[in-house]
């Protein structure tokens, strides 16, 4: 595909063999956004942590209520922002679902008592529902394919450095709580400004030129893809072709759309019992070992270094190993180091552990939205990743509700032995069914 434009013809860039500044600057407030979604669902470990302890000691119900409540909130928020996205633009979509997390995020830290906490965390949930696949649809489209994977991967290792400052944020501020407010709904403060500065980046981005084009909107292509002809380039690279309808034999049952769609809400339901599962209960798992408010909150921010260095690491070697490949070595490697995290008490350990899962998560999640967006075409790629991510949030939301009694009636090794079974299952249907993958290859 051509890089300049020519006459009235709008040519897309993003396919084109070089980065340009315009790229980085996508890639930024993207990776920003990202480190607020990732924060906003860290306060899932933080409140379980603090309302598991004095004074608050909210019971197993609440707490479960609390946990779910942002997952309950997606359901509805992935796909209804996944449709926004496709009838009206991804940078609509992306603007309006940071504005609602602004929103949210501020109304929580003023919530009167857990009742109203659960209220605005299922609003947030509708923002966070949708963040992830609106984020991924948007880079697919306008990354160059020779480094979409290592460039997404760069975006989701700044992204979480969000979670490792909101945890260690609410850990100082904990014993300090300025003007009598606690340290929590601190964090919510900054949350919510956060999301709202993102908001208003993202409306003066420039919208995805393959989505006008493939909505027949060519002068506004032509006017995106001007804007990123302008922009200086910072690195050239091989240009590949683009990808034909059928790639391999293996890729010829994804022909229907539906087929796709099914095959997508059932990996994505599988995967929350692991990635959310750790992440939302590990701090409710210290506490039962014994381990004080201060320690676990001190466990839980150090466990969130490893993604930061491990994904951009990772980036490096993405788009040379298939997405099918990845995901599967991936999802051994979880359940394996969550059963060793169980069964441990031993504080070096336990961080390992906890630092190692983590970086697994945070390999696993970016490459299976890529392995999902890659599937799809894309006049249906933010609504159909969308609706697989509502699959996921409906298994997020069910998460706690199953997992925490598992935790506080047969001990934390039971519990991660029903996460190692799902992932299990996510193993099979993808070894199973699954295509190989699209790793560096353009997209239609």
């Amino acid at each position: 595909m051509q890089t300049g434009v020519q006459g009235n013809e709008p040519i897309i860039p993003t396919s084109a063999g070089s980065l340009k500044r315009l790229h980085l600057l996508i890639i930024g407030a993207c990776a920003l956004g990202f480190s607020f979604d990732l924060a906003e669902i860290a306060f899932g470990s933080i409140l379980a942590a603090v309302f598991s302890s004095p004074p608050y000691a909210a019971d197993k119900t609440e707490i479960s209520w609390l946990l779910s409540a942002v997952y309950i909130g997606a359901i509805a928020g992935a796909p209804l922002f996944g449709w926004l996205a496709d009838q009206h633009g991804r940078r609509i979509g992306l603007t309006s679902v940071m504005a609602t997390l602004a929103l949210a995020s501020v109304g929580a830290a003023f919530a009167p008592d857990v009742g109203w906490l659960v209220a605005f965390r299922m609003l947030s949930g509708l923002a966070l529902g949708a963040y992830p696949p609106l984020m991924f649809s948007y880079l697919s489209d306008i990354l160059p394919a020779a480094q979409r994977g290592k460039l997404v991967m760069v975006a989701t290792a700044f992204g979480y450095a969000g979670p490792t400052i909101f945890i260690f944020l609410v850990r100082w501020l904990t014993p300090i709580a300025p003007l009598g407010f606690d340290a929590w709904r601190w964090g919510f403060l900054f949350g919510g400004a956060g999301a709202a500065v993102c908001s208003f980046l993202f409306y003066r981005l420039p919208e995805s030129g393959s989505w006008l084009m493939s909505k027949g909107r060519d002068a506004q292509a032509n006017v995106t893809a001007r804007a990123f002809e302008a922009s200086r380039p910072v690195s050239r690279f091989k240009h590949l072709p683009s990808v034909p309808k059928s790639i391999s034999t293996e890729d010829d049952q994804f022909r229907t759309h539906r087929f796709v769609v099914g095959f997508l809400v059932l990996v994505f339901f599988l995967t929350p019992w692991a990635t959310v599962g750790f992440t939302l209960l590990s701090g409710a798992v210290l506490v039962q070992k014994g381990i004080n408010l201060q320690d676990s909150l001190l466990y839980l921010g150090i466990s969130t270094l490893g993604p930061i260095v491990g994904t951009i690491v990772g980036g490096y070697f993405i788009d040379k190993v298939q997405r099918r490949t990845a995901l599967i070595a991936s999802a051994t490697a979880m359940a394996l180091i969550g059963l060793l995290f169980a069964s441990t008490t031993v504080p070096m350990w336990l961080i390992g552990c906890g630092i190692a899962f983590n970086l697994l998560v945070s390999l696993f999640l970016p490459v299976l939205f890529l392995y999902a967006a890659e599937m799809v075409p894309n006049s249906r790629r933010a609504m159909t990743t969308s609706f697989a991510w509502s699959a996921n949030r409906i298994g997020s939301a069910l998460t706690p509700l199953a997992l925490l009694p598992v935790l506080q009636s047969h001990g934390a090794y039971a519990m991660f032995t029903v996460i190692a079974g799902t992932l299990v299952l996510f193993i099979g249907l993808v070894l199973g069914w699954g295509p190989s993958g699209r790793a560096g290859r353009q997209l239609k």
